[in-house]
């Protein structure tokens, strides 16, 4: 999660997310404001008669950034800066509340700062509140106890004006319901596939042809420059040695760290499954059990699941072992599966996505594991751990040594590793266990070949890379013999694409009557499909994205045909069969997680819509916008 924010901070999902991060510290308390005031630096801002200072503005940014890459590491301070607005709405959240709190005369009183504060598990020894304790860690974080108790004081009272605001929030069971069965809806469609690779034998391509289309469109023949690798990824798990690691060492983790190997009651299970949709039939679901009971039978002979899979058979089924899984993990099995003895195999049983049958290999009740099952684990755990703290140490000198002219395998055989040689590959296409931000991207293709890069790099997981560049392909246009093929291809899906269009649409045409409908019916009966289910996201299964169909299967107001549609791969003329809305077996069991949703949902709407009422009537003014606007994003993170 850490590297995707690293690697992809500039897409807007991320932006999002990374807002969030703010916000939540901004409207759940996550963050407290510090009671140092800071005062000087200009005034950055009026909320009504009240001042927000400059420096007090960028000492609580400061501090909030702070906490946020403790608990973030991979987060870039260049990042955060970019929120500084949302972090300075929060801040005028916070004074709208107070002076509305001092208008209504809501306040925190003394008895209840104290119980708060007596109440703090961190300010606590053996349970009780222990005001040594208390005092020392204030001031490693405060000028003294008074601040603390300012800053806490503000942060109870925000959190009463938010239940304030949000308090009469309420969500009725029949209104998330409808939501839950909106959002939870199913549709199955009937469809004529008009598939683009299907009208490709009417297709035929002159040589001319493409070279016409070489010569008029060379630049969108251009290739990017490409350049070839070799790497050495210095990685935890790539240095450790086990064998480095004593039993004495192994045994004392041990003991330090009971919990880590006590465990619930276990199975090792596997289980076959024949899919089928919630709406099937009594006759598919007696020929899955059907299945399901005569593949069993392989198993109990102690045929490899694999193999038995592997038989023929109506209807298909899919399968896995699933190792040793604890009670919770199969939840519309769990009871069944726990019940069966060592080797049983249970009954084939309906489940909302088809039949199932589980089979209990091995069982193991509650209990602690023995220091003898877990002792290579816990080898291989520190032994990593060791190597960790090891890569900068291993990774710096041979850096030098390349820089000075050594070979890379070489330099790899003398840690017992190997290079890695890359194929060509573009900007785009960077290694994956690789992680290079832009600047580092520029200059690696900004090498000569034979030259490795200055610097270690990152590499996956949690280690460092020496690269040098082996072969350099500059950006180039192909010739046409290169790309003939290619152009010939492209054509004659073009073509067969505008022939599968053209015969949908002809077909789609012949909806508009009840003739038509009829005849289309009757001339292409064998060739008519029915969808699975499928969701408003527009994923429909074998068809892949079709958020075009999907709409209009949702938006129709009964089954009927709805007309041509562009799939991947083709078009489709469908006709809506069925809605299928959740059960009610499927509200209860969602019932909690949902209503708990809508709640916080409408929380927070009350909560903005209460702010924004405040706002009205309290102006807020940014006399230096300046100290808000983030710095220029520096190359390594554009």
């Amino acid at each position: 999660m850490l590297d995707l924010l690293r690697r992809h901070s500039q897409s807007w999902l991320i932006k999002v997310l990374f807002g969030a991060i703010i916000l939540v510290f901004i409207f759940f308390g996550v963050y407290t404001f510090s009671g140092r005031q800071g005062g000087g630096g200009g005034v950055l801002a009026t909320v009504g008669d009240q001042h927000i200072l400059v420096n007090a503005f960028r000492m609580q940014f400061e501090e909030a950034r702070r906490q946020i890459q403790s608990q973030n590491p991979s987060i870039t301070q260049e990042e955060i800066e970019q929120y500084k607005k949302q972090f300075f709405e929060g801040m005028v959240a916070r004074l709208l509340l107070f002076t509305q709190a001092d208008k209504l005369g809501v306040a925190v009183s003394e008895t209840e700062l104290r119980a708060d504060i007596a109440g703090t598990p961190v300010f606590q020894k053996d349970g009780v509140f222990d005001p040594a304790l208390y005092e020392r860690l204030i001031k490693t974080r405060f000028t003294s106890a008074h601040d603390y108790e300012h800053s806490r004081r503000q942060d109870l009272l925000y959190d009463r004006m938010v239940d304030y605001a949000t308090l009469p929030a309420y969500q009725s069971v029949d209104s998330v319901r409808s939501t839950y069965n909106f959002v939870r809806q199913k549709a199955v469609v009937d469809y004529i596939p008009f598939m683009t690779a299907d009208f490709a034998s009417q297709v035929s391509v002159a040589p001319d042809e493409i070279q016409k289309t070489y010569d008029a469109n060379k630049a969108a023949y251009k290739l990017p420059t490409m350049i070839k690798i070799e790497y050495l990824a210095v990685t935890p798990a790539a240095l450790a040695d086990p064998k480095s690691v004593t039993d004495a060492e192994a045994k004392a983790y041990y003991d330090a760290n009971p919990d880590k190997f006590k465990h619930d009651a276990m199975i090792e299970a596997r289980y076959i499954l024949a899919r089928l949709p919630r709406d099937a039939k009594d006759d598919q679901i007696k020929a899955a059990e059907k299945r399901l009971s005569d593949l069993a039978d392989h198993l109990r002979k102690g045929e490899p699941l694999t193999k038995v899979l592997a038989l023929p058979g109506n209807p298909p089924v899919a399968g896995n072992d699933l190792g040793w899984v604890p009670k919770g993990v199969l939840p519309e099995v769990d009871d069944m599966a726990f019940a069966l003895k060592k080797g049983a195999i249970s009954a084939p049983t309906r489940i909302s996505s088809g039949v199932i049958l589980i089979q209990a290999v091995d069982r193991k009740d509650p209990g602690i594991v023995s220091f003898d099952e877990a002792k290579d684990d816990i080898k291989k755990e520190l032994a990593t751990s060791k190597a960790s703290a090891m890569i900068d140490k291993t990774t710096k000198p041979m850096l030098e040594e390349l820089i000075g002219g050594a070979q890379l395998s070489k330099l790899a055989q003398g840690i017992g590793l190997t290079v890695k040689t890359t194929d060509f590959f573009s900007r785009e296409d960077i290694p994956q266990d690789l992680s290079l931000d832009k600047a580092t991207v520029e200059q690696l293709f900004s090498l000569a070949p034979g030259k490795p890069l200055q610097q270690v790099v990152d590499a996956e997981p949690d280690g460092q890379a020496l690269v040098k560049v082996l072969e350099v392909k500059p950006e180039h246009i192909p010739a046409f013999a290169e790309v003939a093929d290619t152009i010939k291809k492209n054509l004659i899906e073009q073509k067969s694409a505008a022939l599968a269009q053209a015969k949908a649409k002809e077909v789609a045409d012949q909806l508009a009557t009840p003739e038509g409908q009829t005849k289309v019916a009757g001339q292409f009966a064998a060739q008519i499909k029915t969808s699975d289910p499928f969701g408003r996201m527009g994923a429909i299964a074998g068809l892949g994205r079709a958020p075009q169909l999907s709409q209009a299967a949702f938006a129709a107001k009964a089954p009927g045909w709805l007309g041509a549609f562009p799939v991947p791969g083709g078009v489709v003329v469908a006709r809506l069969n069925k809605w299928i809305l959740p059960d009610d077996s499927e509200w209860q069991a969602d019932q909690a997680k949902f209503m708990q949703q809508a709640q916080e949902l409408q929380q927070i709407s009350m909560y903005q819509s209460y702010l924004g009422a405040l706002r009205e009537h309290t102006p807020v003014k940014i006399l230096d916008p300046q100290v808000l606007t983030p710095p220029p994003a520096s190359k390594e993170t554009e």
